[in-house]
C-alpha cells in the first residue's frame, strides 16, 4: 500500500497552519457557546452535525477514537455535545502535540491520544474491537489501496459499533480552486474515491449496515489551504465573506442542504458493525 503523503508534510501542515490558526479557532469553539457558538459553524458543519443527532447514540459510556486526528476539535466537539471519550491515534509529531495541548485547554486526558502508525500491526492488536465509533475525517484519500485503510478502520470497531468515514470532494469547482491555492496538494490525494457511487462501494461487502452515504453541504472554502503567504491572506477573508452565506443557508435550509457532486465539499459514510 503506497502513502500519497508522507510524515513530514503533515508534520509541516500542523507545525506552520493549525499552530497558529486551528488553536484559536478551537479556543473559540470551546469558550462561546448557543447563539455565537452555532452562527460560527460553517454549513457544512452544521449538515454534520444534523446528521450525527440523526443517527449516532448520546452516551458517556461510549468511546470513539479518530484516526488521523490533529488538531482534535472533533474529537473535542463529539465529547462535548454526545458525551464520548475521545481518542485519537497521529503519527505526526506536531499533530500529536497539538492535539494533547487541545485536549488539556477542553478537560480532556491528554494520554487519550496515541502517537502511533495507524498502520502498525502493534497498534492494530492492542486496539482491535476496542471502540464502539470509529472515525476518520480527510484520511482514506490519502492512500491508494483504500480497502486496506478501511479493513483496518472496521478491525477497531466493536461489534454494533459505528464506522463514520469522511472525505473532501475535490471535483468540479473544488477541484479548480485548489489548483490555484495549493497546486502541490493534489498529488497527495485518491481522486478516484471522489465520487458517490465509487465511495459507497467501498464499503460494500463488508460486515456493516448502511446507514447514510452522501455529499455533504453546499460549498466551502474551509475545504482549501495553501502554502502561500498571500493566497493565505485571500484564504482567511474568503471565509470571513463565507460567514454571511453560510448563515442564510442554515436559515433557508436547515439540514436539508443543497448537496450536488460539482460543489459539495465533503462525502460521508455512516454505518454500523453487524
Amino acid at each position: 500500500m503506497k502513502k500519497l503523503s508522507e510524515k513530514n508534510y503533515w508534520d509541516s501542515i500542523y507545525k506552520n497552519i493549525i499552530k497558529n490558526d486551528q488553536t484559536r479557532g478551537l479556543s473559540y469553539f470551546i469558550k462561546f457557546k448557543g447563539f455565537i457558538k452555532h452562527i460560527s459553524r460553517d454549513y457544512s458543519n452544521h449538515v454534520l452535525s444534523e446528521l450525527y443527532l440523526k443517527y449516532l447514540p448520546k452516551s458517556p459510556d461510549l468511546k470513539i477514537i479518530e484516526i488521523g486526528c490533529a488538531p482534535g476539535k472533533y474529537l473535542i466537539n463529539f465529547h462535548k455535545q454526545f458525551g464520548y471519550m475521545p481518542y485519537g491515534v497521529e503519527y505526526s509529531e506536531e499533530g500529536c502535540s497539538i492535539t494533547k495541548n487541545n485536549f488539556l485547554k477542553a478537560g480532556i486526558n491528554p494520554e487519550n491520544i496515541i502517537k502511533a502508525d495507524f498502520f502498525d500491526d502493534s497498534f492494530q492488536l492492542q486496539n482491535q474491537k476496542k471502540y464502539d465509533l470509529v472515525f476518520s475525517r480527510g484520511f482514506i484519500e490519502h492512500f491508494d489501496d483504500v480497502d486496506k485503510v478501511i479493513d483496518n478502520h472496521i478491525k477497531l470497531l466493536k461489534d454494533g459499533g459505528y464506522l463514520i468515514v469522511s472525505i473532501p470532494n475535490i471535483r468540479g469547482i473544488n477541484y479548480s480552486i485548489l489548483k490555484l491555492s495549493n497546486r502541490n496538494s493534489l498529488i497527495t490525494h485518491n481522486f478516484s474515491i471522489m465520487d458517490k457511487k465509487v465511495f459507497r462501494k467501498l464499503f460494500e461487502n463488508r460486515d456493516l449496515n448502511f446507514i447514510y452515504c452522501n455529499y455533504i453541504g453546499t460549498f466551502s472554502f474551509g475545504l482549501f489551504n495553501t502554502n502561500k503567504k498571500w493566497k493565505y491572506y485571500l484564504w482567511r477573508i474568503s471565509l470571513i465573506i463565507q460567514r454571511p452565506f453560510d448563515f442564510i443557508l442554515r436559515v433557508v435550509f436547515g439540514g436539508y442542504h443543497i448537496k450536488n457532486k460539482y460543489t459539495s465539499p465533503y462525502l460521508i459514510f455512516i454505518g454500523r458493525k453487524k
